[in-house]
């Protein structure tokens, strides 16, 4: 449960720095996190521990959580023509790959 704190807590503080340096490149990011949520599964997978395995899919299920909200914030941005939408899209994206990474590892 600490472990799941800390990772939620990460999440939002990369969340909340992730800067618009990059702005409008939602589909790549999630691209990108999409893979890494794939490669962290196969990882998960292989897990024996039964407690590390629930820790790490828990992870991976924050992640694609997170991938897809990505997803509905890119659409919306796209629908509006707004670009907030984008930036919380693209963190989003981040987020959720680097949470991928985590629990891959």
């Amino acid at each position: 449960m600490r472990r799941l704190t800390v990772v939620v807590a990460v999440a939002l503080a990369v969340l909340l720095l992730a800067g618009p340096a990059l702005a409008f490149q939602c589909p790549k990011l999630q691209k990108e996190a999409g893979e890494a949520i794939a490669k962290a599964e196969g990882a998960v997978a292989k897990v024996a521990d039964a407690k590390a395995k629930a820790a790490a899919q828990a992870i991976v299920n924050l992640a694609k959580e997170l991938n897809k909200a990505s997803e509905g914030n890119h659409k919306k941005a796209v629908d509006t023509k707004e670009a907030g939408p984008h930036y919380r899209a693209e963190a989003e994206a981040k987020a959720a790959k680097a949470l991928a990474g985590m629990a891959g590892m």
